[in-house]
């Protein structure tokens, strides 16, 4: 019985070992194997790209061109300004301009805030307007402040009459626009 329990004790220690080499030198192989082989593949994959990057490059730079292009033109729309102050003091003189233009009563003009689209490279400033006059006036108001000022955008507009008659052109009403005047700075020198 000696025999048999050297033996098993010969087997187990054996069982051990194995035991031991696979979780301690094995598994940590296989394990350090796997990282290697994702890391590879990754390289590959930013390789495939730059290869491609560089296969592509006329096509890429056309692309950068057209949008830069694209990106100006569309820019040209909105009218670049020294200072945000600046631009206010010009647009409320424009504003004023139009609505004398049209024979109305500017009532009251106010800046409500200030923002920016980050992304497009533009800020505005969002204005509260009332002008007094004949309904049919301030409608035509309207168009002819949209169609002047294309960096204009309407938010809200609320028409409410004062005065009815049978004719629309006698009517006196107050025409209230909210709007942002969208715009570019300059870059400072």
């Amino acid at each position: 019985m000696a025999s048999i329990s050297t033996s098993r004790k010969g087997l187990l220690i054996g069982a051990l070992v194995a035991l031991a080499l696979l979780r301690f030198a094995l598994v940590p192989a296989l394990q350090t194997q796997s990282a290697w082989h994702e890391r590879l593949q990754v390289l590959t994959k930013h390789l495939d790209r730059s290869v491609g990057v560089k296969q592509h490059q006329s096509a890429i730079l056309g692309a950068e061109a057209a949008l830069k292009a694209t990106t100006t033109e569309a820019q040209a729309q909105f009218p670049s300004t020294p200072s945000a102050e600046a631009y206010r003091l010009v647009m409320q003189q424009q504003i004023g301009q139009i609505v004398a233009s049209a024979n109305l009563k500017l009532t009251l003009f106010d800046w409500i805030l200030d923002g920016a689209v980050k992304d497009a490279g533009l800020s505005y400033g969002r204005i509260r307007m009332q002008v007094d006059g004949p309904l049919a006036d301030l409608a035509a108001l309207h168009t002819l402040i949209e169609g002047t000022l294309p960096s204009f955008t309407v938010r809200e507009v609320q028409v409410s009459s004062k005065v009815e008659t049978a004719e629309l052109s006698r009517t006196l009403g107050t025409l209230t626009l909210v709007g942002d005047l969208f715009y570019r700075v300059q870059p400072a020198p």
